[in-house]
Formats: C-alpha cells, structure tokens, sequence
C-alpha cells in the first residue's frame, strides 16, 4: 500500500474508490484507514451493497449486502487482519471517507474507536446532516467521543469551507481542493436514488409470494435457509406482526451459544422464521445479533438469486422475502446509550433502503429491554436519527404485543 503526506492526497485516494464503487453500481462511496503516525494506507475499500456475483457470466441480482458500506467493511476487515497483520489499535489509525458516515456507519466507527476523516456532506442520511458538527442523532457521551475524534477536511476556493472537528485525525486541520470535493458529493448524489429503488423494491410483494414452508426437503431455497439457521421454517407464527411464545425456544437457544446474550429473529410474510442467528462480537465488537441476521439473509438470498440454475432463481425470487415485509424481532433490544444501538437502527435502515410498508405493530421488535432503559429511550434514539431514517424509513422499534412470549423469554433468561 501506498504512504501518503496530506488531506489531498488521502481524500484522492478514497475518491478513487468511489469511482470503482459507481463502476460497479453501488453507492459511489469509498474509505481508507490510513496510519496516523507514517500516512500509510492499510486497506482502502468501496461500498458493495450491490455486486456482481462472481464468476457468472451473467449477474442475475445485484442487492448483495444491504450492510456492506465501506467504513462498515473496513471495521470488520480491520478486525479480521489486526492480529496477522499486528496492527496499530483504532486510536492510532483514521478511516478517511468519501461521504460523511451513515448512522450505521458512524456507530460501528465509534464502537471500534477509529478516528475518522470526511470529506462530502450528506444531508439526507449522514451523521453530521446538519453540518454543525452537534451530532444530534448520538447519546451525548458518544457525541463527546465524535467531536474529539472526527473531522471534516477544509476545502479551498471556490466552495471555501472551514475545517471543523478536531485535529486528531490523519492530516487533521488540512484543506483539499474543491474539485475532490465535488467529485465526492457529485458522484455519490449520481447514484444514490438509483441504488435506492434497485435495494427497496428487490422482491416480490406478499400477495405475490409463494409460503417456503411448502417448499420440499430437497429444495435448495430450503437447504440454504436450514443451513444459515438451523431454526429456519421450523416455526410459525399465526400472525407475523404478532409472534407468540412458539418464538422464545429459537431466540433463547440462539442466545446462548453467542458471544454475547442476545438474538435476532427475522419472520417472514406468512409467520414463518426463516433466520435466527446471534452475534459474533469476539471476531468483531460489531458484528452484534442484528448485523448478523440482516447480513446473512441478504447474502444467502444474493447467492440464490445468481444461481446457475433457472429454476433455484425462479424459486429464490417466488419463496424469500424482501425484509421490508418481514418483522425482525430482537431478544434484547439495543443499549440506546451505546453507539451500537446507532449502528443497529441504521442498519436497519440500510436493510429497508426507503419507505417500508406501513403497519402495526411495526417491524421492528423487540422482546426485552436491556436493564438500564426504557422505552422512551429507545424511541428518542430512534426519532433523533437523520432524515433518512425519521422521513423514508420511519425506524419505530416497539416490544412486542404477546406477554405469552415476554414471559416464556424472561423465564429463559
């Protein structure tokens, strides 16, 4: 990898990036995380919520990873390489981006620790959307963690903006060029609608979906549920905005053998479960319950609908659900003091990427609450969030309807 010497040439470097990523589809954004002390670029990686399945000829489906933002990514590389590749802790290192980070973005950043250094604004779905640096849409102590730990390059004439943040980041208090600027913002705003609709509208209504619970034992839709999640289409809710306590024995069992005691549960249309997995916070602090389950459905259902085989595709499109129109249903809800629960309820959005079907109760649930909160909290966290999440997706967590189910959970737990 290469060694850089200014905010120039590290906002070049991610534009680069961003110019693959649009290439390919995506959201035109790219990151790097860059060492603080030598300028050194460790990894530098694109967003890939939509990619071409590889070694087809023909890319049948292109909605990969509704997860797979670059800074997301390049925490989780992060973690994977930081002990073969013996590398500096978080503190020491800057993730340099493209775009200001999203919600889900902008919690696993805080979580991990990284310093962090933006170049374009997002005003829709960003963290900075107001472009105040107050971070409204954080828990005030993570909000003191960003501003000591964030900035925003300054950007010479014509556009003329201030740096803002402080100066902990690589090249903190440095300038770039206006046209790196709006190459940033321009290439992103090219394909954000774009990407958008291709992710929201990525499956089948419910009045057109076939049940998977009538698929045969040799299906391969069916192997590849059972083989994500063990408890896949072996429960059935009667109502699936409404589970009862045929759900606490998958969300329990799953909790137990994760990292940490916890769980997520995704119901599809029909009441049935297809996915219930826990997180694997030891390989990375967050890869949580949620991310796990809405990163392993997308993958599975990517995979399927590349197929070589027509009809596993035909049966992948008629039988899986876009989540939009499922209902995830969490153990524990998230900590709203902690920037996971950020990163949660802006996954979640990503998971949604627009408008999701207006019901009651919502379709994101949860059957306990952590210790420490209450439900206002959790929905203060949520209607704080920037526009993105408060206007399209309207994130509403609420606890689920079913005490039966509240009960059988509690006295599990």
């Amino acid at each position: 990898m290469s060694t850089l010497n200014s905010a120039q040439e590290a906002v070049d470097t991610v534009a680069n990036e961003a110019i693959y990523a649009a290439l390919q589809q995506t959201f035109a954004v790219g990151g790097a995380i860059i060492n603080n002390a030598t300028g050194e670029v460790i990894a530098a990686l694109h967003n890939n919520v939509l990619m071409p399945f590889p070694g087809n000829g023909t890319t049948y489906f292109l909605p990969h990873d509704p997860t797979a933002h670059g800074e997301r990514q390049l925490v989780d590389w992060y973690y994977e390489n930081v002990a073969p590749l013996n590398l500096p802790p978080p503190n020491q290192l800057t993730v340099v981006t493209t775009l200001d980070p999203c919600a889900m973005c902008a919690g696993s950043l805080l979580t991990a620790g990284f310093n962090v250094a933006v170049s374009a604004i997002d005003d829709y779905a960003g963290i900075n959307y107001n472009s105040q640096f107050t971070f409204p849409s954080l828990p005030p102590q993570i909000r003191q963690q960003a501003q000591n730990t964030w900035g925003y390059y300054a950007i010479a004439a014509p556009v003329s903006r201030a740096y803002q943040g402080s100066n902990s980041p690589v090249f903190g208090g440095q300038t770039i060029d206006s046209a790196a600027y709006f190459l940033c913002s321009s290439i992103f705003s090219a394909s954000v609608n774009t990407v958008r609709d291709a992710s929201n509208n990525s499956g089948l209504p419910p009045d057109q979906l076939q049940n998977p619970a009538n698929l045969p034992a040799n299906s391969k839709v069916r192997q590849a549920l059972t083989a994500l999640s063990p408890f896949a289409l072996t429960v059935q809710s009667s109502n699936p905005r409404d589970p009862g306590a045929e759900l606490a024995p998958p969300l329990l069992k799953t909790a137990q053998q994760s990292t940490v005691f916890n769980s997520v549960a995704l119901i599809d249309p029909f009441g049935n479960l297809l996915v219930c997995l826990g997180g694997v916070e030891n390989q990375s602090p967050i890869r949580t319950a949620f991310m796990e389950t809405t990163r392993g459905y997308a993958v599975m259902r990517w995979t399927l609908m590349n197929d070589p085989d027509p009809a596993v595709r035909a049966e992948a499109a008629q039988y899986l659900t876009h989540p939009k129109y499922g209902t995830f249903v969490f153990l524990y809800a998230p900590d709203p003091t902690t920037p996971q629960a950020v990163m949660t309820f802006g996954a979640y959005g990503s998971t949604m990427e627009g408008p999701v079907p207006q019901s009651y109760p919502s379709n994101l649930q949860y059957v306990l609450l952590p210790s420490n909160t209450t439900p206002q909290a959790l929905s203060t966290l949520a209607q704080n969030l920037p526009p993105f999440y408060t206007q399209s997706v309207q994130v509403a967590p609420a606890q689920v309807l079913s005490q039966d189910l509240i009960n059988a959970v509690k006295n599990g737990v």
